[in-house]
């Protein structure tokens, strides 16, 4: 694995007029690290979610990742700028329930769309999604959006999708679409595996934390990267299809607080992500 000063030499290798200049400032500037003392959903419904790498954060280890490059910036940058987009549409149409802040005073409000900060009445507000964890298990993670108003509650998650997307996610409707991605994209008729997995967990938090006023149905927005069409799927809310990854949790939790490491349950020999850590 690369050291982050060997990317930095490596960006003026090329010579570049602005390119090599915006690498070298997103490597230097500060990593945005998300919580290691909680299980995120989009990590623990992955088929090679490592328990033993997930022990060793939650009891203090530090996250073996590289920072990404300009390429996979880029990715997560126009992904985030997808979701921005829609939660935008539902924010100005007055349905769009969660966490929402000022970016005037800072100040972090929770309701329905609001028009102004009730601190400083600025009406510069920005949408910071809905927070969902069940705190015994030490699982937390953010649906893109509570929506009320339109019918019967529901969370959503948007999806920006591409050829990237479809590899990972469903290689076989590349492969039947002889590698076109349009045709490929009119061919998606449910929401991928993973991206089902992720809702569930979503909607089986809320109703955790919720009880009976928690949405029963989530629906999934997907956004074609290439040239912006979209299509919508709406699914009801089933726990069984995730009672085991929140039995996995459950297990893992118990093991952090007998002091007990588990092995690693994605290989015998260890995977790619506990193989880095050194447990000394």
């Amino acid at each position: 694995m690369a050291t982050e000063l060997q990317k930095y030499f490596e960006t003026k290798k090329v010579p570049t007029r602005l390119i090599g200049e915006i690498e070298r400032y997103l490597l230097k500037k500060p990593r945005e690290e998300r919580s290691t003392t909680v299980l995120h959903p989009s990590e623990i419904i992955k088929s090679d979610w490592c328990h033993r790498y997930s022990y060793y954060l939650l009891t203090g280890g530090e996250p073996k990742t590289d920072k990404p490059s300009l390429r996979l910036q880029n990715i997560f940058d126009e992904g985030h700028a997808i979701h921005a987009k829609w939660q935008k549409r539902l924010q100005e149409m007055n349905v769009l329930y969660g966490k929402f802040q000022c970016l005037n005073c800072k100040k972090y409000m929770t309701g329905i769309s609001p028009s102004n900060c009730d601190e400083c009445n600025s009406t510069l507000i920005e949408y910071k999604e809905v927070s969902l964890r069940d705190d015994s298990l030490r699982i937390s993670g953010h649906t893109d959006g509570w929506v009320k108003g339109l019918g019967n509650d529901c969370l959503i998650e948007i999806k920006s999708i591409g050829a990237g997307t479809l590899r990972y996610e469903a290689p076989e409707l590349l492969m039947d679409a002889d590698g076109d991605l349009t045709k490929a994209w009119k061919n998606i008729r449910r929401p991928f595996r993973s991206h089902l997995l992720q809702g569930q967990m979503y909607l089986e938090l809320a109703q955790r934390m919720y009880k009976e006023d928690a949405p029963k149905e989530i629906i999934f927005i997907y956004e074609l990267k290439a040239d912006q069409d979209y299509k919508e799927f709406t699914v009801k809310a089933d726990y069984e299809i995730v009672s085991r990854i929140f039995f996995n949790a459950e297990k893992l939790i118990k093991a952090v607080e007998a002091g007990k490491m588990p092995d690693c349950n994605v290989s015998s020999e260890g995977c790619k992500q506990c193989n880095l850590i050194s447990w000394d």
